[in-house]
């Protein structure tokens, strides 16, 4: 815990971004430009924030990764997520399997977020997948990636591929289906992964959760507009915190309009482990983080306040997920 708040870190990955992952029938370029362009993005933000220093781009080693968590930083809980990108990854960049050991490393303190594409693997057999990996492997969560490539992508709110996966989410008993959006993995349209198609499908299923990873960047304000309307769409904000080091003015107005707009009981914390491996200073700089009287003042920016910092921390994400975090805490001994 840091000064006695629950850290839930909901964003985690075990990802390979080596030349074995390319398809034999690819050139390569897609898992290339991904890796070079993260390799200089975070050789960038470690100019002003925590080193880098990782297995990065090697899939990491489950003690090593299992050390950083939870020895090198107070991280309480975290989760493992899937990234289900299959048109150019041999395995997934951030396979289900893969994922899943992390996960089986250390069951107490790691939870398993599974993730399927009806586009790239089939409907039917999307269906089958979340089903196993929510009652073989214990998934609490999925995770998705909707553009594997021209031929091969969909929206959240097509009635004929996607609200089969949310109704049977809650048939599975999942509280919470996870986005990346913003951001491409590859060089593929920025606009395949605008937020626009959250609405529809959190509104037709207001029993389950939507959240949307990276505030959508550069999808921003849409992505904003889109929480404060839908009281069952959830903010995690890795790489905010990896581009607070480096931009904190930045970062802060984007902040500052989530709680001014959203308000603070929806946003949650992720570090982007283990891209950026040395997770402490995050919890460390959010656990400190102030909002300038400046922005207050020209702005209208709420103050952050410790209630706020606790909520984002762990409260919100164990809420959105459904989970007893009052138990959790007693299975750890920490209550």
């Amino acid at each position: 815990m840091k000064d006695g708040m629950f850290v839930f870190d909901a964003t985690v990955h075990c990802q390979d971004f080596t030349d074995r992952q390319i398809r034999p029938e690819d050139d390569g370029r897609h898992v290339r430009a991904l890796r070079d362009q993260l390799g200089e993005f975070t050789a960038l933000t470690a100019t002003r924030g925590p080193s880098v220093e990782s297995s990065f781009p090697e899939l990491p080693d489950l003690d090593w990764a299992n050390r950083k968590l939870f020895e090198e930083s107070v991280t309480d809980l975290a989760m493992s997520c899937t990234v289900p990108l299959y048109s150019h990854w041999q395995m997934g960049l951030g396979s289900p399997e893969v994922s899943h050991a992390l996960a089986a490393s250390n069951p107490s303190r790691i939870l398993f977020t599974g993730g399927v594409d009806p586009a790239w693997q089939g409907l039917d057999a999307a269906l089958e997948e979340m089903e196993r990996q929510v009652t073989e492997w214990g998934a609490v969560s999925m995770k998705f990636y909707q553009y594997q490539g021209r031929d091969k992508h969909w929206r959240a709110d097509d009635r004929e591929l996607a609200y089969p996966l949310w109704e049977k989410a809650v048939e599975l008993g999942i509280k919470m289906v996870q986005f990346h959006k913003g951001f491409p993995l590859g060089i593929m349209p920025v606009e395949a992964f605008r937020p626009n198609d959250i609405q529809l499908a959190a509104l037709d299923f207001p029993e389950l959760n939507f959240g949307i990873h990276h505030l959508g960047d550069p999808y921003v304000d849409e992505t904003i507009s889109i929480a404060a309307r839908f009281p069952n769409v959830y903010l995690i904000l890795p790489l905010w915190f990896n581009q607070y080091f480096l931009q904190p003015w930045k970062m802060l107005h984007r902040l500052g309009e989530v709680l001014l707009q959203v308000g603070s009981k929806r946003i949650c914390y992720g570090s982007e482990a283990f891209i950026w491996p040395t997770i402490q200073p995050y919890i460390d700089a959010w656990a400190d983080m102030t909002m300038p009287d400046e922005l207050q003042d020209r702005y209208g920016y709420p103050e952050i306040t410790r209630e706020i910092k606790e909520r984002v921390f762990g409260i919100n994400f164990a809420e959105g997920l459904g989970i007893d975090l009052e138990a959790k805490k007693r299975e750890l001994g920490l209550i």
